[in-house]
């Protein structure tokens, strides 16, 4: 990941977390549309001020104010052409400028979380091994893993008309691995393509913008 475009919200008169839905179905419409009509599937995002922590039986969870959208080249970005996705949205988003990536940066890998339904896990899981139900859920409850409440997207199904919470699970990557994307710019659960982070905080350095 060479370019970046960083985002930030103005949520004066509109909650944070409506204009995150707004913005997101845009860009989520926009990553659908490059890689439909060009073959672009190598755009990913990540969440500054992203934070998640875990304490004394307790969650915090936010994706903060910014967003930064990341590709392989400069050329990428002009297609994508976020101004444009955005247009109606201008008075809510400060869009900067396409810029290179800096040199000195860390990784951090993006994922859309999804929780798997207890009773289609263990019907999974007996398939899989070729096992019996109870088998399977005597495994599945010895390794039952508690749902991670993190920051998500409030979006609507194109399709059904249904609202679905995008889950968003960040987290710091040791190394580098380039790769295709869906279309949130994010990874599925099981995949692990990073785009830069700064190492020193949860930003890259401002002095770039």
């Amino acid at each position: 990941m060479k370019y970046y475009q960083e985002l930030t919200l103005i949520a004066d008169d509109m909650p944070f977390f409506e204009l995150w839905s707004k913005i997101f179905t845009q860009l989520h419409i926009a990553l659908a549309d490059v890689k439909n009509s060009h073959g672009i599937d190598t755009i990913g995002v990540n969440f500054p001020n992203y934070q998640y922590t875990e304490k004394q039986g307790k969650t915090f969870a936010t994706l903060g104010h910014k967003l930064r959208i990341f590709a392989p080249s400069e050329q990428a970005l002009q297609t994508l052409n976020l101004d444009k996705w955005l247009a109606r949205l201008i008075d809510y988003v400060h869009i900067k400028r396409i810029q290179p990536v800096p040199e000195v940066h860390g990784h951090v890998v993006v994922r859309r979380y999804r929780y798997k339904n207890f009773d289609k896990k263990v019907a999974e899981f007996a398939n899989f091994k070729g096992i019996s139900d109870q088998e399977a859920l005597a495994h599945c409850l010895a390794h039952k893993r508690a749902i991670k409440h993190y920051p998500f997207i409030t979006l609507k199904s194109q399709t059904t008309q249904n609202d679905y919470k995008l889950s968003i699970w960040q987290e710091v990557a040791k190394d580098e691995k380039s790769g295709s994307l869906n279309t949130y710019g994010m990874n599925n659960q099981s995949d692990a393509v990073t785009v830069p982070q700064d190492r020193k905080s949860t930003r890259l350095n401002s002095s770039h913008t």
